[in-house]
C-alpha cells in the first residue's frame, strides 16, 4: 500500500501542484546600511515577483556574478573564458585579507543581501560592487487542490 501511495504521488503531483519560477538580475550598487565599525551591513532590493504567495509557500535564490580573469588585483585569479559563471549564496569569501560572509533573505517585495565580517565588510563591498545579481523566484501554486 505504500509503494502504490508513493507511486501516485509521484505520478500525479506535478499535476496537482505547479512551480512557476522566475529568474530577475540586478545590478548591486552600494549598501543602504553599514554599522560604524564596518562588521556588518546591508542592502535591499525592491523585487515586486516576490509576493505573498512566494513568501508563504515558495523559494528565494540568489547568485552572485564571479568575476573574469582581469578583474582581480592578481591577473592569474579568474576565469578564461566568456560564459559568465554565477557563485550560489550564501557565500564566505576568504580570498580577503578581511575574510567577509554574505547572504540573502527575502519578505513581500523584497530581498535584503547582509554582509558580516569580524574585521570589516569593507573588501566585499568593493568586491560585490556594479556585480550583478541573479535572483530565482519559485512561486509553489497548489490552488489546484
Amino acid at each position: 500500500m505504500k509503494s502504490f501511495v508513493f507511486i501516485f504521488l509521484m505520478i500525479f503531483s506535478p499535476l496537482i501542484i505547479s512551480h512557476e519560477i522566475k529568474t530577475v538580475v540586478v545590478e548591486l550598487n552600494g549598501l543602504d546600511y553599514v554599522n560604524d565599525d564596518l562588521t556588518y551591513g546591508n542592502q535591499i532590493l525592491w523585487i515586486p515577483e516576490i509576493d505573498e504567495e512566494v513568501v508563504a509557500s515558495g523559494s528565494v535564490q540568489g547568485f552572485l556574478a564571479r568575476y573574469k580573469k582581469g578583474d582581480y588585483p592578481d591577473p592569474e585569479k579568474g576565469f578564461d573564458n566568456n560564459e559568465q559563471r554565477w557563485s550560489h549564496l550564501p557565500n564566505l569569501s576568504l580570498y580577503f585579507d578581511e575574510p567577509a560572509f554574505i547572504y540573502l533573505s527575502h519578505g513581500n517585495g523584497y530581498v535584503r543581501l547582509s554582509y558580516q565580517s569580524q574585521v570589516s565588510i569593507q573588501e566585499m563591498i568593493d568586491y560585490t560592487s556594479n556585480r550583478k545579481l541573479k535572483i530565482v523566484i519559485q512561486k509553489n501554486d497548489s490552488s489546484s487542490f
